[in-house]
């Protein structure tokens, strides 16, 4: 694994957590999430006619995986209507691989080594003291919404693996992914708000900015994936988690930072640990 990828996955981290930082930070977050969509239709429908589209067969994975990106997407705004950043964002992050690594148990027969164990111990302690620590806003209803949402990442993260593979070409499988999740979510932009929602320029291009970072990170990522093994490139990406406590403390003023990083460094490692089992 060279270097080169190392420091290319350890951006991505950084780049999904600020992207999700933007979508928090905006005051009204049913009109952050439609200029995050706006800028990813921009960045996909723009590729769209020189990527092409996937395998025949890959297109009820690609219609599943729409689905459940934005129903994750509306999750992820309910949970950041309800609770920190800092709190949220971890939590989801941290129950993904958990569940995809019990689903593999149960249905599969996937037992995890010592090293897996671990992981799932570091990650559930974790987000306990992430749930149980002071001042925490409205922390526990936040919560469910942040573990539902990291339930919709644990089932598009199946579904888009399954996908991929079924597509023959990954950057096709994503494009075509994002064009109709955006669609979908402008659509209902304009069949719920179709006007008086669109900020002022300065927030408005701040929330299109969210967007376009998020198709980046995400093909920064499949570009990584090609040249190193998933379970690396997974636990390195998730450091995001730091990411995100850290600008919790010091861009939302979410408690004090030794409350907050270490549960969250617990997260970031029991995923790393989950991922490289």
């Amino acid at each position: 694994m060279s270097t080169t990828v190392i420091v290319v996955v350890l951006g991505t981290g950084v780049v999904h957590a600020v992207w999700n930082a933007i979508a928090k930070g905006l005051h009204d977050k049913f009109a952050s999430f439609a200029l995050l969509n706006i800028g990813v239709a921009i960045v996909c429908w723009v590729a769209w006619p020189f990527v092409g589209l996937p395998a025949t067969k890959a297109f009820p994975y690609v219609i599943a995986a729409t689905l459940c990106h934005v129903g994750y997407e509306l999750l992820l705004l309910g949970a950041y209507r309800r609770s920190d950043f800092s709190q949220s964002y971890p939590i989801a992050r941290g129950i993904a691989p958990l569940l995809v690594s019990g689903g593999g148990l149960v249905f599969a027969g996937e037992h995890l080594s010592t090293r897996g164990l671990l992981g799932v111990i570091g990650i559930v302690i974790g987000i306990v003291a992430l749930t149980a620590r002071r001042g925490a806003m409205a922390s526990f209803q936040g919560t469910y919404w942040a573990l539902a949402c990291g339930a919709s990442i644990a089932a598009y993260s199946v579904i888009d693996g399954l996908g991929v593979r079924a597509s023959q070409n990954t950057l096709r499988y994503a494009v075509t992914l994002f064009v109709l999740q955006s669609s979908v979510w402008l659509i209902g932009v304009v069949a719920r708000r179709p006007r008086g929602w669109w900020p002022g320029p300065r927030r408005a291009s701040l929330g299109v900015l969210g967007g376009v970072l998020s198709v980046v990170g995400y093909a920064a990522v499949l570009w990584a994936q090609l040249r190193a093994p998933l379970g690396v490139v997974s636990a390195l990406r998730e450091t995001g988690v730091l990411w995100a406590a850290l600008i919790g403390v010091l861009v939302f003023r979410e408690g004090r930072l030794r409350r907050i990083m270490a549960p969250a460094a617990l997260v970031a490692l029991g995923i790393a640990l989950l991922s490289l089992d």
